[in-house]
């Protein structure tokens, strides 16, 4: 559940306040007629509900202009909220999106998430640890070995490598959560945002944490390049 709001008013997508103080967060069809997903204690929460929702009936390819927080989904929420490996049809999904405020949302995805891990017969799933494993080897060899040292020297092999697959697990779990959820990532979000505008929107590979890398040019003098982490799919780099 996202506990946070950002430092700057903020108008997000499908959100309206509400006469309690709560958000309300919405949907609206080609029609032009609302959809009430929920009451969220937070702006925050209510435009991460109105995306989650968005994605649950749209698909993964859904245009990062018509949602809140797209750089925050991983690979694996993605495949959790649409498609043959979501646990219910779209309809099922939003009402749980409903319920997110209480927590039962992030479990649910924290336990498709180990199965995920797990499932190494599929294909899409296997892909995605795969190239998680890939982009985080460093670390995770680090914790594989803290990991089968916390085992004991006393362990036989068996009981270390799973010592070693339970904790790489574990950090495929956490990386699985949406990154709005964390107030740190959700304020620095939006100062990139303002920094860089609309134009990173479809980025999703972000670090929980977004430096600003500000590099000044000799040609150019009292001119800044910002640099987008990992790059756009729309612009490498930006003149301010």
């Amino acid at each position: 559940m996202a506990t946070t709001e950002p430092t700057a008013a903020v108008q997000y997508r499908g959100v309206a306040t509400l006469l309690d103080g709560k958000w309300c967060a919405y949907i609206v069809n080609r029609d032009g007629e609302p959809f009430n997903i929920g009451k969220f204690g937070t702006a925050t929460a209510a435009a991460l509900a109105h995306d989650r929702a968005i994605l649950a009936v749209l698909g993964p390819d859904t245009s990062g202009a018509v949602l809140n927080f797209r750089a925050a989904f991983s690979d694996t929420e993605l495949w959790f909220l649409s498609g043959r490996h979501a646990p219910a049809r779209p309809s099922g999904v939003v009402a749980m999106v409903r319920r997110s405020d209480d927590g039962s949302y992030d479990t649910e995805l924290s336990q498709f998430a180990v199965r995920a891990f797990d499932a190494y017969l599929d294909p899409d799933l296997a892909l995605d640890v795969a190239n998680f494993q890939l982009a985080h080897s460093d670390m995770l060899h680090r914790l594989m070995e803290k990991a089968a040292i916390t085992s004991g020297a006393n362990a036989n092999q068996e009981t270390r490598a799973k010592a070693k697959l339970d904790a790489e697990r574990e950090v495929f779990v956490q990386a699985a959560k949406n990154k709005a959820t964390d107030e740190l990532w959700v304020e620095r979000y939006h100062h990139r945002r303002q920094a860089t505008g609309h134009t990173f929107e479809d980025e999703n590979r972000w670090p929980l944490v977004v430096p600003v890398n500000d590099v000044h040019v000799d040609w150019s003098p009292g001119e800044e390049l910002i640099y987008p982490p990992h790059g756009s799919s729309y612009v490498d780099e930006m003149i301010l």
